[in-house]
């Protein structure tokens, strides 16, 4: 009896032992729960460094764009020298306001050479636009300091091209998502954050005290991205500069 007893007494200190040795349901439960908040916080950290990582990709882009067009008109004077700038045909009628924007013959961005052509430029594929901006002429886009379009680079660093089909063989894809927008005003010489109209010139007494090309000019460059064809463009950076009288 006593030998039974003694292997009974073995046998169930080794069940107990193995019991101990392993984990209770609570206890894998429990572990279950810890890995998978750990796997979880994990990929909410990736999501959100390929989010920021995304959004700085873009400022970046959006700033060089817009400084391409500011690099690009560095040299334009305010008004064209050559085509008698902006101007009344009749002296003081405002209605006979002469001179704003691209010269005849200027059809092409390498045809742009003052500061009042570029108002209302759009050089891309977007059309909703921001509060106040009208378009007033559209160019292949976007574009570097050159006047050149920039292309559309594929993952091996070629340039994208397509063939249109009507014999003038391959062409360049513009970059795609991304368009410049150019706005021109006509600022207060004492208040560079007030705009006037384009045709205001100073007169006292009939007598022209600021002719109307004298004054200060604010170039505005926006840069959109449209990521959806579909969507909506967005706003991704903006510059503006203002030009004195020389």
């Amino acid at each position: 009896m006593r030998t039974h007893s003694s292997a009974s007494q073995r046998s169930a200190r080794q069940v107990r032992g193995l019991a101990g040795s392993g984990f209770t349901l609570l206890e894998t439960a429990l572990t279950t729960v810890i890995i998978g908040v750990g796997v979880l916080a994990v990929m909410e950290a990736q999501q959100a460094f390929l989010e920021r990582n995304t959004w700085s990709t873009q400022a970046s882009t959006a700033t060089y764009l817009a400084n391409e067009i500011r690099e690009m008109s560095e040299g334009f004077p305010r008004h064209d020298r050559f085509a008698g700038g902006i101007y009344f045909a009749t002296a003081g009628d405002p209605a006979t306001f002469a001179g704003w924007g691209p010269e005849n013959g200027e059809v092409v961005v390498v045809d742009l050479d003052d500061l009042d052509d570029l108002d209302g430029a759009v050089f891309g594929d977007a059309t909703d636009f921001p509060t106040g901006f009208t378009l007033t002429q559209r160019y292949a886009g976007p574009i570097n300091a050159f006047g050149d379009v920039i292309p559309e680079t594929l993952y091996d660093g070629t340039t994208e091209t397509f063939d249109p089909g009507d014999g003038t063989g391959e062409q360049i894809v513009p970059m795609r998502n991304w368009t410049q927008i150019v706005q021109v005003e006509k600022v207060d010489p004492y208040d560079l954050s007030t705009v006037v109209p384009n045709e205001t010139e100073d007169s006292i007494a009939g007598i022209v005290s600021r002719a109307v090309d004298r004054y200060p000019v604010r170039v505005t460059v926006s840069v959109l991205f449209q990521d959806d064809p579909a969507g909506d463009a967005s706003e991704s950076t903006s510059i503006s500069w203002v030009v004195l009288p020389e």
